[in-house]
């Protein structure tokens, strides 16, 4: 079996390709690049120069010049509708569709906004997506754009079947007749050096990580962090920081004990798996949908709201009983070997493919 993996999703489809190498398949994994991301590396050539000019010639050769080699896959594998980055003349379509035409079979993961995701959850009792749009899109909303709602259509109506990889992602798609069964991240925890917890001069360290602020649910997350500091300054130490390249971003998680990840989000993601695999406590989005998406009860994640209040208590929570901190370590290290695993996750993916003829 041939496999192509087209896109990327904050280091996703590398541990998703590092378990499908191990279990023998042969595979490529293309990478749009961004700044952070670069630490992933792309198999076959895209158009990703960072000088708008050149990009947009690159563009306009890349269909006659590069795009053979995405032919002839057994399996293509989409981090989304938008790969290619290009809705106008449809050109992200038409790139889509050409492959589509020259490969066996083709897949969509559900893992990111689009039009589906948004349209689903701004039903919820609470979503990112309000906050994303006046946060970090200045109000801008791509997702109800004519251009953008086609694209995603097109692509979706296009895929032999979609992916989605937690319960927000699942219930974007639930009436759609291709969706497939909910696939976790995958992480490569042969990688990640486990530590067990050392809280230093009695201090517990508190981490977040700034990339998308409405989406992440910062504004609540920063003022708890603030105010249990206030309250307790002989006891925590936090920090605050902006974006950061993968290399980096694990650098200060291995001097962390507790990582807040997200406050807006039913489930977690990716942020949240480096860090468990590195025996961290992690505050972020763990509903009971999202342990009934996955079947499993034993999620050792902290279920955060989008409340100031609700974060301080559960951190304070923490700072009162410092033991907990080392346990709950403990427990995401073996929840992620268990659930996370690259290999296991990697073999759902080679059985779902299998089972669409």
């Amino acid at each position: 079996m041939k496999i192509l993996l087209l896109g990327e999703f904050s280091g996703f489809f590398k541990n998703l390709k590092e378990g499908i190498l191990e279990l023998g398949y042969e595979i490529n994994l293309v990478n749009p690049g961004d700044e952070y991301r670069n630490t992933v590396k792309t198999d076959l050539y895209i158009p990703s120069s960072r000088n708008y000019l050149i990009r947009n010639i690159e563009k306009l050769i890349f269909p006659f010049w590069k795009l053979k080699q995405y032919y002839n896959y057994d399996i293509v594998q989409l981090t989304g509708h938008n790969v290619f980055g290009g809705l106008k003349y449809n050109y992200n379509y038409l790139l889509i569709d050409k492959i589509k035409r020259n490969s066996n079979k083709m897949f969509m993961s559900s893992c990111g906004s689009d039009y589906f995701f948004y349209k689903k959850l701004k039903c919820l009792k609470y979503s990112a997506l309000e906050e994303h749009i006046e946060i970090d899109l200045n109000g801008y909303n791509p997702y109800n754009q004519k251009k953008f709602m086609e694209n995603n259509i097109n692509v979706v109506n296009l895929v032999d079947g979609i992916i989605p990889t937690a319960y927000s992602y699942a219930e974007a798609y639930r009436e759609h007749n291709r969706l497939l069964n909910t696939i976790q991240f995958p992480i490569n925890v042969n990688k990640i050096a486990f530590t067990r917890q050392k809280i230093e001069n009695n201090k517990i360290k508190i981490f977040h990580g700034i990339t998308r602020e409405g989406f992440k649910g910062t504004k609540y997350i920063k003022e708890a962090m603030l105010k249990i500091k206030e309250k307790y300054p002989n006891d925590v130490e936090i920090l605050i920081d902006g974006k950061m390249p993968l290399n980096k971003y694990l650098k200060v998680l291995e001097e962390t004990n507790v990582v807040i990840d997200q406050a807006l989000s039913y489930s977690y993601g990716m942020n949240a798996l480096y860090s468990m695999a590195m025996g961290k406590v992690v505050l972020s989005g763990n509903e009971p949908e999202c342990q009934q998406e996955f079947g499993r009860t034993d999620i050792p994640i902290i279920n955060i709201l989008p409340s100031v209040d609700d974060i301080f208590k559960k951190l304070e929570k923490l700072v009162l009983d410092k033991k907990c901190v080392i346990e709950i370590g403990q427990k995401s290290r073996l929840f992620v070997e268990d659930f996370h695993h690259h290999i296991k996750v990697a073999q759902k993916y080679i059985d779902t493919w299998n089972l669409l003829r």
